[in-house]
């Protein structure tokens, strides 16, 4: 069962003028982040050809969970929202994944909420 809900890069476009000239750096990619982990209960920041990525959205799928994924690589500012995602969680690494507004952290981070039951217990309050 697949969970996931792809952003692409159409509705990347759709959700603001992320093209504006003179547009401060950053500032465009801070709110389309902000946006997308305030609207969507579990976001997973991806790329599409990383296994860590692979592995995070594998796990979410096998336990039915429902999130929406934001590949990176498939985006045009897709290195400026990675820098975003730097300042936010002080780490540029993918994936970067936020369940209910807070960065959970990368893969390893998942699996051990995994391991302990932590996930179960966030994906269910």
């Amino acid at each position: 069962m697949d969970s996931r809900v792809n952003i692409t890069p159409e509705e990347y476009k759709a959700m603001g003028d992320h093209e504006k000239d003179g547009a401060t750096s950053g500032s465009q990619e801070q709110e389309f982040v902000q946006d997308i982990v305030k609207n969507n209960r579990v976001v997973v920041f991806s790329k599409t050809h990383c296994p860590h990525c692979d592995d995070s959205k594998m796990l979410l799928n096998n336990m039915g969970v429902d999130y929406k994924t934001v590949e990176l690589d498939q985006l045009k500012e897709g290195s400026q929202v990675q820098n975003v995602l730097g300042t936010i969680t002080d780490a540029k690494t993918v994936p970067r994944i936020f369940i209910d507004g807070q960065c959970v952290g990368g893969n390893s981070d998942l699996k051990n909420l995994n391991k302990t039951g932590a996930l179960k217990t966030l994906l269910n309050n």
